[in-house]
């Protein structure tokens, strides 16, 4: 079996405190935002600084397990910029002994002209790189190193730093910008006569290349003349050539299949609860990511299940194996919007959500999901903040401004989720992998938020998603997880694809 895991970049600690400072700094340029805060928060930069610092020394040096020291770090840094602005009720009693005397309260002003949001989006890098600040390490070593290297070395090997030469240089430049002859020029002043035979070759070769260039790059920007750019085909490696022949030394059916069983049978022996405690904070915890990788999760039903039956499920394995993870603006918007959307369901319904890592199906192990937390034994939460909705009135609006794909509305005017929607057999998997039967679907945005109550529906399940979803992680996925091909050649072609679908595939073109 191929062993799995996840290389970790540890960030530099002055890198990100650096950053921390420098975007706190670039918040009291906006005027529209109260001066008092604003000066509040410039004549403290340094002590938002040393706010973090001071708890990195004190977690560090705690006698407890190191993700315990991380999520206490976590609250500290988020907490921080609550402290610096007068508002204790949250500091632990090792990070501030309360408030002093005469000290005002700017929270509540902070958070009506809007200024505390964007004060906590700056703080939520911080937050989700408390594993690296907890190193406490930085790249001091390498950068001194480097700029000995530079000093040594520095462009074409140089060393700028003796006798006038980097001056010298720099003066040299001046007179070939003026003169557009450098070699000439100076050839001149120095000899009192032009170059000679191989100086002016040397010279009109320049010129030419130069005006090859130019002429070039101007027809880059002809209006005159629309490029076109040729369109390539590519259909993998090239039968003449060595890649496009099957892999040798292949693993034999039957050994691959004892192997597959093995596979299970670990997965069927770990302990659930042991697993779900150990993967909590989900994407900012590393074991979250390996286990993941040994099982299909729910996020991924709705395109597995949609999957033809001739289609190759080579890309798919591909991307759920191979592919590095992809950041963007809306998907950063939607983590740091989490956790006040949690807070306003759980204080509209009146309950307490539970944060959960992995869960894992009791009678097939290999399929697994991580909602947005749970309550109690019979519910779950899975929470959306959509980047598009951020700034619409009402739900209802959103979805008539198609804003929210996912959603339509029903005759009775109320938002529902579309059953043909990957989100709809995400929850469907979550609600069948943690046995609970009702989930509260909430789209939360800064003006309205909505929640939809979804129940489990066994027989969609059993119908739709189950068949397809077990033979693709036995006869796709696994294969590739016991026995990987694709590093070999790191040729996506290499991945097995399964009798069924290549059977499929005849068949169509018959």
């Amino acid at each position: 079996m191929a062993v799995i895991f996840k290389l970790k970049k540890i960030e530099c600690k002055n890198h990100l405190l650096r950053n921390y400072c420098t975007k706190l700094t670039a918040l009291t340029k906006q005027t529209k935002y109260s001066i008092v805060i604003r000066k509040c928060i410039t004549s403290n930069i340094l002590r938002f600084r040393s706010d973090i610092t001071k708890s990195i020394d004190y977690h560090i040096k705690t006698d407890v397990p190191i993700h315990n020291k991380i999520e206490a770090l976590r609250r500290d840094i988020s907490n921080s910029i609550y402290h610096r602005l007068g508002q204790h009720s949250n500091c632990a009693k090792y990070f501030c002994s309360g408030s002093k005397n005469g000290e005002t309260n700017l929270v509540p002003e902070a958070e009506r002209t809007g200024i505390m949001a964007d004060m906590r989006n700056i703080v939520y890098r911080l937050t989700i790189n408390a594993d690296s600040l907890i190193e406490n390490v930085d790249n001091n070593p390498c950068e001194q190193f480097n700029l000995i290297i530079n000093k040594h070395i520095g462009a074409k090997r140089i060393n700028f730093t003796q006798g006038h030469n980097y001056q010298t240089r720099v003066e040299a430049a001046v007179v070939a910008y003026n003169s557009k002859n450098y070699i000439r020029a100076v050839h001149k002043k120095i000899m009192t006569k032009s170059p000679g035979k191989f100086g002016k070759r040397y010279i009109n070769n320049i010129e030419r290349i130069r005006n090859k260039t130019i002429t070039r790059r101007r027809k880059l920007f002809d209006e005159g003349h629309k490029r076109t750019k040729p369109k390539s085909k590519f259909s993998g490696p090239d039968v003449d050539y060595g890649l496009a022949e099957p892999l040798d030394n292949c693993m034999p059916i039957e050994e691959l299949e004892r192997k597959k069983q093995l596979f299970i049978n670990k997965l069927i022996n770990v302990d659930r609860e042991q697993l779900e405690n150990k993967t909590r904070e989900q994407s900012l915890n590393p074991d979250w990511f390996v286990e993941r990788k040994k099982r299909l999760t729910a996020s991924h039903f709705g395109d597995i299940c949609k999957i033809r039956s001739n289609t190759s499920c080579r890309k798919k394995v591909h991307n759920l194996l191979y592919k590095f993870g992809t950041t963007s603006k809306e998907m950063n918007y939607g983590i740091q919007m989490e956790p006040l959307a949690r807070s306003v369901f759980e204080t509209l319904i009146r309950v307490s959500v539970k944060l959960c890592g992995l869960f894992t199906d009791n009678q097939f192990p290999y399929l697994a999901a991580s909602p947005d937390g749970v309550i109690d034994e019979n519910a779950i939460v899975e929470i959306k903040c959509p980047y598009a909705a951020k700034d619409s009135s009402s739900a209802v609006e959103a979805v008539q401004n198609k804003m929210l794909q996912y959603c339509r509305i029903d005759d009775f005017g109320k938002i529902v989720l579309k059953k043909e929607h990957n989100y709809y057999y995400q929850i469907m998997g979550q609600l069948r992998v943690t046995g609970r039967n009702i989930c509260y679907f909430v789209i939360h945005t800064n003006q309205w938020t909505d929640i939809q109550i979804i129940h489990f529906d066994n027989v969609f399940w059993d119908d739709t998603m189950f068949n397809k979803l077990k033979i693709f992680y036995l006869e796709c996925l696994l294969p590739e997880i016991v026995d990987p091909l694709y590093g070999k050649r790191m040729l996506i072609s290499d991945i097995r694809e399964p009798e069924h679908i290549l059977n499929a595939q005849k068949k169509k073109k018959n």
